[in-house]
């Protein structure tokens, strides 16, 4: 466990070791109104500790009618499956009954802790290859691996998948589960999760795929059985191929073999002439295990210096896989590239004593209900370009958001940020060891309404340079070439 870290979204409390994840923090704060909860139900039976849930649930969440949640709806699917889950003393219908009511949520920020065993007896399996939907909506076949059943079956790369069990692709495409995942706010990072799971079974499952190569007259129809492949198929699709997510998976504990950064801000200077600037996430963590905490502004600003000191033609932020964090941290991060103070946001919480929504004092330090960017004492004015991804969550998302409305910024990518930017921090704590988050306040805009959080699918922070998902960018990718950096380099380079 990660030591010595100070955060999260919105609220500004110091801890010892992580407890929660993404834009959590929990303290004592004595007669504050707005303090998230958590809840204990973990030693009651399942159908009582479902219906306080859902009872907080319908009463805390911050986007029900921004996002059009019925409740009501959900608790009629829901309620009677895990009643039948408690009559049979059946835990795993139990857990699938409530990740399954909680996915519907379009919202990034509710969460279910992810029980391994259980997930790996339904997608532990996969066919020996990856996909990637491409920019005209088929489905391609971008990497297999030469010694499956689905090489020796003449499956290659570039191959189009137009059957999947007797049906054509992409209405079976549009009905894969992504419930072992983590919620999809977008339309677009739900097509993402979906490229995961539709290559992914229970061990022994068959499947009967017809499929073209580029060079194939006609397709071809083959039988194949899933397999344990430690979740290969996941490491040879976007974004795992490239980048790691090591930093959010340390502080969930779930297991990555990829080494850690060092710090939350890494740099390197490319092509001599611009500097790259990767931010992990708006919080300070001991991430090498020194025994304190870098300051992660600080980072930042060092960083700055030297692209004011040193001649570049440019820098990259990569926001790409940041897990979030501080919003008073974001706002300054942004203070490098903001001559005169800016609006960031007013924020709006639940108030446990009056049970309504209510703004909220977003900068205590100041005294002030809207946070501001505030400039930083060196400033930077040079072209930036931070590239984003689905996986640029919370306080990630808005520095993205900063940077896109700088006369001299950019976003690039393949996919825009999360759009998941409430303010988090409920918990309930469920029986089986399940542990339950959600978003109990929003982030508002200057004119008052919800900002970056997705309604209908749409939201987060878009590029406003979008780099395609054709077949090419799609199969460099699942080699492991990191073509939205290589564009902002080439962009940079050409200016």
């Amino acid at each position: 466990m990660i030591q010595g870290i100070q955060w999260l979204k919105k609220w500004k409390i110091a801890m010892g070791s992580l407890f929660l994840f993404t834009a959590i923090a929990l303290a004592t704060i004595g007669g504050d109104p707005f303090e998230p909860e958590v809840s204990d139900f973990s030693q009651l039976a399942w159908t009582e500790a479902f219906s306080l849930l859902h009872q907080r649930l319908e009463e805390e969440y911050a986007f029900t009618e921004w996002k059009g949640i019925q409740w009501n709806t959900l608790w009629e699917r829901s309620y009677a499956r895990i009643e039948r889950a408690q009559e049979k003393g059946d835990f795993e219908s139990y857990y699938l009954a409530l990740r399954e009511y909680l996915h519907v949520i379009p919202d990034g920020h509710v969460s279910c802790t992810n029980l391994i065993e259980i997930d790996e007896k339904h997608v532990g399996g996969g066919f020996g290859f990856s996909i990637a939907k491409v920019a005209d909506g088929q489905l391609i076949i971008t990497w297999v691996d030469a010694k499956s059943a689905a090489w020796e079956a003449g499956i290659r790369p570039r191959a189009e998948i137009l059957e999947w069990n007797g049906e054509s692709a992409k209405p079976a495409f549009d009905r894969v589960s992504t419930a072992f995942a983590g919620n999809s706010a977008t339309d677009e990072d739900l097509d993402l999760k979906r490229t995961w799971y539709f290559v992914r079974a229970p061990v022994g499952a068959v499947v009967t795929m017809a499929f073209a190569n580029e060079a194939d007259a006609e397709p071809k129809t083959v039988c194949l059985r899933a397999y344990e492949d430690e979740g290969v198929t996941f490491k040879r699709s976007y974004p795992s191929a490239i980048l790691s997510d090591g930093v959010r998976d340390a502080f969930i504990d779930k297991p990555n073999p990829d080494p850690l950064p060092e710090s939350m801000v890494e740099t390197a200077l490319l092509e001599d002439k611009i500097l790259y600037i990767r931010v992990w996430g708006e919080l300070d963590a001991d991430l090498a295990n020194a025994g304190s905490a870098p300051s992660t502004l600080d980072l930042f600003r060092k960083a700055i210096k030297r692209a004011i000191e040193t001649p570049t033609r440019g820098i990259i932020v990569d926001l790409r896989n940041n897990v979030g964090g501080l919003d008073e941290m974001a706002a300054q991060i942004l203070g490098s590239f903001y001559p005169e103070p800016t609006f960031y946001e007013y924020q709006l919480g639940y108030n446990k004593n009056t049970k309504r929504f209510e703004r909220m004092m977003a900068d205590a330090e100041n005294d002030t209900e809207a946070l501001y960017i505030r400039p930083a004492p060196d400033q930077y004015t040079g072209r930036v370009i931070a590239l984003v991804n689905s996986r640029c969550v919370s306080s990630g998302e808005g520095i993205a958001m900063g940077i896109r409305n700088l006369p001299n910024g950019d976003t690039l990518g393949f996919f825009g940020t999360n759009g998941s930017f409430g303010l988090s921090g409920s918990v309930a704590v469920m029986p089986g060891s399940l542990t339950v988050h959600w978003p109990c306040g929003q982030s508002l805009g200057e004119d008052g309404r919800v900002q970056l959080d997705s309604r209908d699918g749409v939201g987060g922070v878009a590029p406003t340079i979008r780099i395609p998902m054709t077949v090419e960018n799609a199969i460099r990718v699942a080699n492991g070439i990191d073509v939205e950096l290589e564009a902002a380099v080439r962009l940079l380079m050409a200016e």
